[in-house]
């Protein structure tokens, strides 16, 4: 079979793309057993952390804020209240609105959850030093300024 030659530039971006596809496949295969080891999904830990680390927020905030569609967010949520995770209750400022809080036991779940994402996270990135995490964190972020 005969290779193809897209040219120096196309090459080099397939290769990216590769590269980038492989690297969080390998992250997410290292991440995704915590969550399933809590019985949440990786959806329902986003929620679950914003939650933790913002308050008691609304639905349109968490969707803003986690890259969710309205739709997918009232599965989530629904499925995060009957596991006993969140509350989810009428907004004083809006009667239209809805607020979501962790309830006790949601609580103690994102904190045993997120103390060992922490320690996986570290795992996962001790292979760079400082600089290059800046350095990481300063491209992917101009790369997703350019998709939004």
């Amino acid at each position: 079979m005969e290779k193809k030659n897209y040219g120096k530039e196309n090459s080099l971006n397939l290769k990216l793309f590769l590269i980038l596809n492989r690297c969080t496949q390998s992250v997410n295969r290292n991440i995704y057993p915590i969550f399933k080891e809590k019985g949440i999904t990786e959806s329902q830990f986003y929620v679950l952390e914003f939650l933790y680390h913002k308050g008691d927020s609304r639905i349109k905030d968490i969707i803003n804020k986690t890259f969710s569609t309205g739709g997918t967010m009232t599965v989530i949520i629904d499925n995060l209240v009957k596991q006993n995770l969140i509350e989810k209750k009428k907004d004083p400022r809006d009667r239209r609105a809805f607020l979501i809080s962790l309830t006790l036991k949601g609580k103690e779940v994102i904190e045993k959850i997120f103390d060992k994402h922490l320690k996986n996270l570290e795992k996962i990135f001790d292979v760079l030093g400082n600089e290059e995490k800046e350095l990481l964190k300063e491209l992917l972020k101009k790369l997703g300024k350019y998709q939004n």
